[in-house]
C-alpha cells in the first residue's frame, strides 16, 4: 500500500526470491559448515603430515572463496533487491525492528570476508598456528552471522511475545530460535560434506581421495540424521498456531514435508554409497548429483518454513500481500485502491464499469502477484482458478483466508473484489458468468375427470418436498433422487370422511418422463391418516430434455378394482445443482446434472481441507458414510457435522454478504420456489434466513451434540440479521423448519417479513405433515406441496383446476362443496379459511 508495485507476470509469484534465496541460503550454510570443514581438514593434514590433503585443503579454500564470497555476496545483494521490491512492507519492518541486529551481522560478514581473504592469500606465508587461528576466526564469524540471521528469520515465523511487547529481544530470541539454530548448524555440516564430495574428485592421490570422501560421507550421513532429529525439535517448539499450520492445516506444507523426507533419505543413502561403494570410482558427475539432491532437501525445508508462516510474511503482522494486518479494517472500508499510494490515476474515483478491467489488473498486482504468476513457473494463477466463473471466483475471494488460512483474506470493498474476480475469471481465464437455464416452458396439462354433481370421492395429493433436488452419479451420492408422494381419499358428503379401509391408491408417472414405466402403490400410514410412497423420478423426458415438473396420476380403487377417483399432481425433481460454478466442469446435460469432473474437483477440495482421501476412493463416494442426514435416514454420527450443517456452514463462509439470488440459487435448482410466496416477492432467505444465519442455526445444534469441527466452522461466520450468534436458535435439518404460523398468526394474513428463527418442534409440525384443527386433513391436501402452494405454475395448479376450475387452495372462496357437497358457514379446518 505504501510502496510502488513491481509489476511481474510470468516470473512473478515469488520466483526471484525462490530462485535467488534458495541458492544463496544453501551456499550461506555451506559457508558456515565449510569454514569448520576447512580448518579441521587443514589440522588433519598437519597431524598426518599429508601433503596431498594439505594441497586439497588449499584448493578447496579457493573454491570456497569463489563460491561463498563471490557468488554468496552477489546473491545476498540479490536477495535484498528482490525482497525490497516484492515485499517492501515486511522488509522495512525487519530493518526498523532489527537495525542493530543487521548492523551486527554486517560486522560479522565483514569479519568473514577479511579472515577468508587472509586465510586463502596468506596460506604459504603465515605461521601454521596463526593460519589456523584465522581459519577458526572465519568459522566463528560465519557461525555468528548464522546466529544473528537465524534470530531475524525465525522472528518472521514465530514472533512470540514481540506481538505484544515489540521488544527487540523478544523478537530475536523467539520461540523457535534455539531449535532453528541447532537445525541450521547441523544442516551446515551436511552442506560441507556435500560440497566436499565435489572438490574431492580432484585429489590425485587415491588414498587421500578415499579418506576425504569417507570423511565427507561422515559429515553428510551423521549431519542428515542430526537434521532429522533437530527438525523434529524445531517443529515441536512452534507455538500452537504455527504448529497446527505446519503439521495439520497446510496442504502445501504436507506436500513439501514429503519432499523433505524423500530428499533427506536420498541424501543419506547417497552419502553412504559414496563412502561404501564408489570412493575409488568417484566422479564429478556423481558428486554433483548427490549435491543437487541435498539442494532438494534444503529447498523443501525452506518451502516448509515459508509455507508454515502463511498467510503472513511476518506472522500476525504483515500479510503475504505486504499489507499490514492492523490496517485491514480501514482498507476494507476505504477501499484497497484508495489506500494504495501508487494507484493509477484512472482509478482515482474507484471501480466503475469503464475502468473495471484496469482495476482488476491493478488489484491482482496489489494482492495476488506476490505469490502468483501468470503463465509462469511459480504458483501459476490461471491453472488454479480455471474452475471458476465470475460468481465462483467472487465467492472464493469472499471466503479466502477464513476457513483455509493458508492465503490472506481479500482486503478491500465488495466492488473491488468483484473487479478482481472478473479480471481473473474473464480476462485471464476467459470464463464468462454461467447462469442456470430456466425451467422449460410447458403447456397446461389436462386435469383428471371430476364432476361436482356426481363424483362420490375426491382424491387429493401433494409431495413432502416442493422440489426433490438431488446430486448423484457414478462417482458420488450427495443426495439420491427421492420425493415422497402423499395422498388422502375423501368420501364427499355434507359430513365428508377420510377413506382408509379396503382402498388401494396407485401412482403412475407420465410415460415420457422415464425410459421405463414408473408405477407403484402408496402405502397406508394409519397414524398420520394418509397414503404415501417414496419415489425416485428422473428430471428428464425420454429425448433427454430437462423437465423438473413431471406429472403423476393417482388412482384410487376399491377391493373389487373399481376406480373411485383419479387426480394429477406434480412430483418435482431436479439435479440442477450449480456445483460447477466453483468446482469446475459444466452442466451434465441440458442445463442440469453434475459431471464427473465437477465431483472429482469437490472431492479433491474436501481432501485438501479435511485431510481425507476421498478422491482415491474406488467406487461411489457416499456422503452419508461420514455425515448424518435425516432425510436419508442416517442419524447419530457424532464424529462429523451433519450433511446440511457441513455444506451450508462451509459455503456460508464463501457466500457471505449475498441474498438468495447470489447464494441459494447458485446451488439449488432455479425452480425450487414456485408458488404464491414467490408471486408476492418472497425468497428463500425470508423463511430460512440469510445463508450465514441458516448455517449458524444448523451448526449450533451440532455444537450442542459435541460434534468436532462445528464450532471451528461457526467461528468463521458472522450473523447477518440478528445481533449475535446467541440469538439464533439451533435446529436439525429437515425436521426443525420455519413454522408457517410465525407469519400467519391464527392462520391470518402475514404480519411479519420473515419466519426465520421460529422452528417446528418436530417432523409432525412440518407443513407437508401438519393436519388441520380436526386432525383429519393435511395442509398439503388443500394448499399443495411446500414451496409450491397454490397458485403456482400451470402444472402445479392441475389439482385445484380439476376440482374448482381456479388456481387457489381447495375450499378457498367458499368452494367447500369440493368435499362437503354443500356450502359451509364456519371454518371447520382452521380459522381464516376465506369462506366468503
Amino acid at each position: 500500500m505504501e510502496y510502488p508495485i513491481w509489476h511481474l507476470t510470468t516470473l512473478g509469484g515469488g520466483f526471484w526470491i525462490a530462485l535467488i534465496a534458495t541458492l544463496h541460503v544453501y551456499v550461506a550454510h555451506f559457508a558456515v559448515g565449510g569454514g569448520l570443514f576447512l580448518v579441521l581438514t587443514e589440522r588433519a593434514a598437519y597431524k598426518s603430515n599429508n601433503i596431498h590433503l594439505l594441497e586439497y585443503a588449499k584448493k578447496h579454500t579457493r573454491f570456497f572463496l569463489l563460491l561463498t564470497m563471490a557468488f554468496g555476496g552477489v546473491s545476498g545483494v540479490g536477495i535484498w533487491l528482490t525482497v525490497a521490491l516484492l515485499a517492501p512492507e515486511a522488509t522495512i519492518t525487519l530493518i526498523h525492528q532489527f537495525v542493530f541486529g543487521w548492523a551486527a551481522e554486517w560486522v560479522c560478514f565483514l569479519g568473514e570476508i577479511v579472515s577468508l581473504i587472509i586465510y586463502y592469500y596468506a596460506w604459504d606465508r603465515m605461521d601454521r598456528r596463526d593460519h589456523m587461528i584465522v581459519g577458526w576466526l572465519y568459522f566463528l564469524f560465519g557461525w555468528l552471522s548464522l546466529f544473528l540471521i537465524n534470530g531475524i528469520v525465525g522472528f518472521m515465523l514465530t514472533p512470540g511475545d514481540w506481538l505484544q511487547t515489540k521488544s527487540f529481544w523478544d523478537g530475536f530470541f523467539n520461540p523457535s530460535f534455539w531449535s532453528s539454530l541447532v537445525f541450521r548448524s547441523f544442516f551446515s555440516a551436511v552442506c560441507a560434506g556435500l560440497f566436499g564430495f565435489v572438490t574431492a574428485t580432484r585429489i590425485p592421490d587415491e588414498p587421500t581421495r578415499l579418506h576425504t570422501v569417507r570423511v565427507c560421507s561422515a559429515w553428510t550421513v551423521l549431519g542428515v540424521l542430526a537434521v532429522f532429529l533437530s527438525g523434529w525439535w524445531y517443529v515441536a517448539s512452534m507455538p500452537p498456531e504455527q504448529y497446527e499450520m505446519i503439521v495439520y492445516k497446510s496442504n502445501r506444507v504436507a506436500q513439501f514435508m514429503q519432499y523433505f523426507w524423500i530428499f533427506g533419505t536420498a541424501t543419506f543413502i547417497g552419502g553412504l554409497l559414496m563412502a561404501l561403494k564408489t570412493p575409488k570410482t568417484l566422479s564429478f558427475t556423481m558428486a554433483l548429483v548427490v549435491l543437487l539432491i541435498g539442494q532438494g532437501l534444503f529447498g523443501s525445508f525452506e518451502f516448509i518454513r515459508e509455507a508454515g508462516r502463511k498467510p503472513y510474511l511476518i506472522w500476525d503482522t504483515v500479510y503475504s500481500s505486504s499489507i499490514l494486518k492492523a490496517r485491514v479494517p480501514v482498507i476494507d472500508q476505504k477501499g484497497a485502491i484508495a489506500s494504495a499510494k501508487w494507484a493509477p490515476p484512472e482509478l482515482a474515483g474507484g471501480v466503475t464499469d469503464a475502468n473495471a478491467k484496469a482495476a482488476g489488473a491493478f488489484l491482482f498486482q496489489l494482492e495476488c502477484a506476490a505469490c502468483h504468476s501468470v503463465h509462469g513457473p511459480m504458483n501459476e494463477i490461471t491453472g488454479r482458478t480455471a474452475q471458476y466463473d465470475v460468481n465462483g471466483m467472487d465467492a472464493f475471494l469472499t471466503g479466502m483466508g477464513k476457513l483455509n488460512k493458508y492465503m490472506p483474506p481479500f482486503i478491500g470493498t465488495p466492488a473491488e473484489r468483484m473487479a478482481l474476480a472478473r479480471y481473473i475469471a474473464e480476462d485471464l481465464n476467459g470464463n464468462a458468468p454461467v447462469e442456470a437455464p430456466p425451467a422449460p416452458e410447458q403447456a397446461e396439462p389436462a386435469s383428471a375427470p371430476f364432476d361436482p354433481a356426481t363424483s362420490e370421492y375426491i382424491l387429493v395429493g401433494w409431495c413432502s418436498r416442493g422440489m426433490g433436488f438431488f446430486s448423484q452419479n457414478d462417482t458420488w451420492t450427495l443426495l439420491p433422487p427421492s420425493n415422497v408422494i402423499r395422498a388422502q381419499l375423501v368420501r364427499r358428503d355434507p359430513s365428508p370422511e377420510r377413506v382408509m379401509d379396503d382402498v388401494t391408491i396407485t401412482y403412475a408417472i407420465e410415460p415420457d418422463q422415464a425410459d421405463q414405466a414408473l408405477t407403484g402403490t402408496l402405502e397406508l400410514n394409519e397414524d398420520a391418516g394418509r397414503y404415501e410412497a417414496r419415489v425416485a423420478i428422473p428430471p428428464y423426458v425420454k429425448n433427454g430434455d430437462y423437465n423438473p415438473l413431471p406429472l403423476v396420476t393417482l388412482t384410487a380403487t376399491d377391493g373389487s378394482g373399481k376406480v373411485l377417483a383419479t387426480a394429477k399432481l406434480v412430483a418435482p425433481t431436479s439435479d440442477q445443482m450449480g456445483c460447477f460454478n466453483c468446482h469446475s466442469g459444466k452442466w451434465r446435460q441440458d442445463g442440469s446434472g453434475v459431471t464427473k469432473g465437477t465431483v472429482e474437483n469437490i472431492l479433491v477440495t474436501h481432501d485438501r481441507m479435511n485431510s481425507t482421501r476421498l478422491a482415491r476412493t474406488q467406487g461411489v463416494v457416499e456422503c452419508t458414510a461420514c455425515h448424518d442426514d435425516p432425510i436419508q435416514g442416517v442419524e447419530e454420527n457424532n464424529n462429523k457435522p451433519n450433511l446440511s450443517a457441513a455444506i451450508h456452514g462451509v459455503h456460508a463462509i464463501y457466500m457471505a454478504g449475498r441474498g438468495a439470488e447470489g447464494s441459494c440459487l447458485k446451488c439449488h435448482p432455479q425452480s425450487t420456489l414456485r408458488g404464491q410466496h414467490e408471486a408476492v416477492g418472497f425468497t428463500c432467505t425470508d423463511c430460512h434466513g440469510m445463508i450465514e444465519d441458516l448455517a449458524i442455526s444448523l451448526l449450533k445444534a451440532e455444537q450442542a451434540r459435541d460434534v468436532p469441527g462445528a464450532g471451528r466452522i461457526m467461528a468463521r461466520i458472522t450473523p447477518r440479521t440478528l445481533p449475535n450468534k446467541e440469538a439464533i436458535k439451533p435446529r436439525k435439518p429437515w425436521v426443525n423448519e420455519p413454522d408457517c404460523l410465525t407469519c400467519h398468526v391464527d392462520f391470518g394474513a402475514p404480519d411479519k417479513d420473515s419466519a426465520f428463527n421460529v422452528w417446528t418442534k418436530d417432523a409432525d409440525g412440518l407443513f407437508a405433515a401438519r393436519r388441520d384443527d380436526m386432525d383429519a386433513m393435511h395442509c398439503g391436501a388443500c394448499h399443495g406441496s411446500p414451496h409450491a402452494i397454490y397458485p403456482a405454475t400451470p402444472r402445479d395448479n392441475v389439482m385445484p383446476l380439476q376440482y374448482m376450475k381456479e388456481a387457489r387452495p381447495l375450499g378457498a372462496g367458499g368452494n367447500c362443496t369440493v368435499c362437503h357437497k354443500e356450502a359451509m358457514d364456519y371454518p371447520a379446518h382452521h380459522p381464516g379459511m376465506g369462506l366468503e
